[in-house]
């Protein structure tokens, strides 16, 4: 029988360096709602049991005080990222701070990307049918931003799995094919990860040990982070779990560079007007 038990996990503690600011709690729309609250809210209608979003010391307040005007308290919960300085330790640290809140599955997201309602909804029926993790992964060409180069984890599959996530770094559009810093091509539906994973809550267990060896051994280092993809690829060398690898059929848009909000505006401006979301949430209790 499957589990009910899935949370929502926003990963909302970046520094947002390349953006200027804190993109995570920028306002969209006549509500004023943050990028992610529209993935809370397509969870909701899911049927997602809880949200968790991890910050930064400092955010607690404005990210509770946002998600209370619509959700209950005891649906939502703010964990904190201990810093022991000022750059973030990475998305693996991030997603450590879940462990012994929740003791079900959970699907990660970024705070400052938009994944869609197609996306949510295959995370919630792969999870009710018994897949322990999934990449809900996106063609490569929809996710570059016409503002200037980004990263981006390039998806190697076997059998519908994911074996491998190779980190490609300065993609961007040139004379009509994506190329990164070194020239090399890449076909514009190579299937890339953006950071949107299902995961067993055993995961989190390994990922405390990971995460505790990182900071053992690099705690001088300022500038080193560890990163959620590359503590899955250990938990796939490990064979703790296979990870399906699913196209996402949705839209993604996300805020990398201060330019990208006004297509962010645009496109959410459309899904309102087109009915995808109503101009008040309703409330989740």
């Amino acid at each position: 029988m499957p589990t009910t038990d899935l949370a929502l996990v926003i990963l909302a503690g970046g520094l947002g360096s390349r953006f200027g600011g804190d993109k995570q709690v920028q306002p969209f729309g006549e509500q004023g709602h943050f990028l992610f609250e529209y993935a809370c809210y397509d969870a909701h209608r899911e049927g997602f049991q809880k949200v968790f979003v991890v910050v930064r010391p400092g955010m607690e307040e404005v990210v509770f005080e946002q998600l209370k005007r619509w959700i209950s308290p005891a649906k939502f919960q703010i964990l904190t990222q201990t810093q022991t300085r000022i750059k973030p330790l990475g998305t693996a640290h991030a997603l450590s701070m879940l462990n012994g809140h929740w003791k079900g599955s959970y699907l990660v997201l970024n705070a400052d990307d938009y994944y869609g309602q197609a996306l949510i909804k295959k995370a919630y029926d792969l999870q009710q049918s018994g897949v322990l993790a999934a990449s809900l992964a996106f063609r490569l060409s929809t996710t570059l931003s016409a503002h200037g180069p980004v990263s981006r984890g390039i998806c190697l599959e076997e059998a519908g799995h994911l074996m491998q996530i190779e980190e490609v770094k300065h993609l961007a559009y040139h004379n009509g094919e994506i190329r990164d810093s070194s020239n090399k091509v890449y076909q514009a539906s190579t299937l890339v990860s953006m950071n949107a994973w299902l995961l067993p809550a055993s995961f989190l267990t390994f990922l405390d040990t990971e995460v505790k060896d990182f900071i053992a051994n690099h705690s001088a280092d300022e500038q080193l982070e560890i990163f959620l993809p590359d503590c899955i690829q250990k938990a796939i060398d490990a064979q703790l779990f296979e990870v399906r690898l699913e196209a996402a059929k949705s839209t993604w848009f996300g805020l990398t560079y201060k330019a990208d909000l006004e297509q962010a505006v645009q496109q959410l401006q459309l899904l309102e007007q087109t009915g995808v979301y109503p101009k008040i949430f309703e409330r989740w209790t």
